[in-house]
């Protein structure tokens, strides 16, 4: 006679899955998250070296930022200030200033303003001034606390707008 499993054999087993995935799920998706915030200090690194770039230049029509931040697959909005990606908007505030917004719309940064998670802002450096002064993040939400928190260990002080 053959025996198969019963059907509390079967819960125990869909019990523990649950638990499991339960348990995982959030490190999971802040483990996602991290990763993202990777990929826009990655590119934040990126246009700020490419404004000094364009900065140095004699050239009046040099577009290096530009032209760098078209590699990350997104487009400029109307005024070709800001850069908008699937996750993320990138402005160049002033002419010392890169910064990057964790947005949660995912087909325009129209919206960005009122659904920012948090803001990682860097200095550009003119003039003698130090690659690592004024580097700040900005969190607006739970989530952007947490990746705030995560760079303070990279030289960005941590702002609470929450």
């Amino acid at each position: 006679m053959k025996r198969g499993f019963t059907l509390i054999e079967l819960l125990v087993v869909v019990l523990i899955i649950g638990i499991l995935s339960a348990v995982a799920l959030p490190q999971y998706t802040t483990a996602v998250e991290k990763s993202r915030a990777s990929e826009a200090l990655i590119n934040l690194k990126h246009a700020q070296q490419a404004r000094v770039l364009d900065y140095l230049s004699d050239s009046s029509n040099s577009s290096v930022a530009k032209d760098i931040m078209e590699l990350s697959g997104g487009f400029w909005n109307a005024d070709g200030w800001g850069y908008c990606t699937k996750n993320f908007f990138y402005t160049f505030d002033d002419s010392t200033y890169v910064s990057v917004k964790r947005c949660d719309s995912k087909s325009d940064c129209s919206g960005c303003q009122s659904s920012t998670q948090y803001e990682i802002s860097r200095l550009t450096p003119y003039d003698s001034e130090g690659w690592e002064n004024g580097n700040s993040c900005t969190a607006y939400t739970d989530v952007g606390y947490k990746i705030c928190k995560s760079l303070e260990g990279q030289g960005f002080t941590l702002e609470d707008g929450r």
